[in-house]
């Protein structure tokens, strides 16, 4: 997170960010500590509870709608009270609906200097793209995510599924029981075959050595079967919201990963 830091010492802030980081409640708490730094450079030092001028829409996981949308693009055009800052927080972004989306992209290029607007996300490909271009992105290191699954076994599963051992799977089928888990689970999927796309065409370092170890085979997919996998699991994600069952959910993405196998 230095190159917040540096944007704070420097008065080098964009209007917008996107914390991306799979760990949900570790995006909440770094959206929370960037906004009180800058409060603070600014002479305010109010604890979060009490500063008028910190907006945070966080619906747990219920669908972030139209009405909250229009709620905070109202507030928006009202100056700080403290004349100097304004900082909005959108916590589990991912979760707008698509009308709710729209409706925040004309602010997002009309917002004054002292707006400053901070969506977190598990998965930024999971909002629109035109919000995306109009943020800078900060990605939460692998080190600060402390998920609460262990990436390295899902990996392992995945990696065997991909190598048709689909054994492997049911075998581990213990490890997807936790349904309070269920979107954590979903995320680390996606997070998963994010290492891979940025490994495969940008040369990025795989961020754990286990990781690397375990998916080192899933690189062997092309471009348009990664963009299929992660597209797939992804609306398997929205649609988890609409009461779909989480075991044939999970079933349906490993057959899917399964079926893109050698």
């Amino acid at each position: 997170m230095r190159i917040l830091q540096e944007q704070i010492n420097n008065n080098l802030l964009s209007n917008a960010y996107i914390f991306e980081g799979i760990n949900e409640s570790e995006n909440l708490s770094k959206a929370y500590d960037f906004a009180e730094k800058i409060f603070s450079k600014n002479g305010i030092n109010l604890k979060k509870e009490l500063n008028p001028d910190l907006f945070v829409i966080d619906k747990n996981l219920d669908t972030i709608d139209i009405n909250t949308i229009r709620d905070l693009i109202k507030d928006i055009y009202l100056k700080p009270r403290n004349d100097k800052v304004k900082i909005y927080i959108i916590h589990r972004s991912q979760n707008m609906n698509k009308i709710a989306s729209n409706a925040l992209l004309k602010t997002l290029e009309d917002l004054k200097s002292y707006n400053i607007i901070i969506f977190t996300t598990t998965n930024k490909d999971l909002l629109l793209s035109t919000i995306r271009s109009r943020c800078q992105i900060i990605r939460i290191s692998f080190e600060e995510e402390k998920s609460n699954i262990d990436l390295e076994k899902l990996s392992m599963i995945i990696s065997e599924v991909y190598k048709k051992n689909i054994a492997v799977f049911y075998e581990n089928k213990d490890f997807f029981q936790n349904k309070e888990e269920k979107y954590e689970i979903i995320d680390g999927f996606l997070y998963i075959f994010k290492i891979i796309i940025n490994k495969k065409y940008y040369g990025d370092e795989l961020e754990c050595e286990e990781l690397s170890y375990n998916i080192f085979n899933l690189c062997q997919l092309n471009f348009d079967q990664l963009e299929e996998i992660v597209n797939f699991i992804s609306d398997i994600r929205l649609e988890l919201k609409n009461n779909v069952n989480f075991d044939l959910a999970i079933e349906e993405i490993i057959f899917n990963i399964y079926n893109k196998g050698r």
